[in-house]
């Protein structure tokens, strides 16, 4: 016989003929299973007071972070959001002294609602009272014919090209 799910009810029904006198033989035929089966049904129900058994409390691989771990990990994350998961790595390796792989970081990372975006940072050198003045001067006295632009946006230092571009399917 192949696995297959057997409900809650079929078993306590299995075990309630047996209960009553039925032969063993008789209750695999009606309800075509094996005699291991009831066994283990048995077993179960005597231990547990159910044919099912509980759940087991851990299921899988424990976690290489514990939970004070990924606190320290959230923090650090909060107060250094540029670092890559590599450092992020050897931080964890020489803090808490746990090898971790990048997937396994990545994945925790994930687990707890960070994910990877682009910064958003203003330039060290930035002064708002010279942007404004600058602004001002330039509505004084350009106009819109004397502006010129260009469009860079798929252009930086390592290609000299596009490396996407728009076509028809076929």
């Amino acid at each position: 016989m192949g696995f297959r799910h057997i409900s809650k009810d079929i078993k306590d029904r299995a075990l309630y003929l047996l209960s009553e006198g039925y032969i063993t033989e008789d209750v695999c035929d009606i309800f075509d299973v094996s005699e291991r089966s009831l066994r283990r049904w048995r077993a179960n129900f005597e231990a547990h007071g159910s044919v099912i058994p509980p759940q087991q409390p851990i299921q899988g691989r424990p976690r290489i972070l514990n939970a004070d771990h990924t606190h320290d990990l959230l923090t650090l994350m909060e107060e250094a959001p540029e670092m890559f998961l590599e450092e992020i790595q050897d931080w964890v390796a020489l803090v808490h002294d746990a090898a971790i792989s990048r997937t396994a970081l990545h994945d925790t990372i994930r687990d707890c609602g960070i994910t990877y975006k682009l910064l958003r940072r203003a330039a060290a050198e930035r002064d708002d009272e010279a942007r404004q003045d600058w602004r001002a001067d330039m509505q004084a006295h350009i106009v819109a014919s004397q502006i010129v632009t260009v469009d860079e946006t798929s252009k930086d230092d390592r290609t000299l090209y596009r490396h996407y571009g728009r076509a028809p399917a076929g």
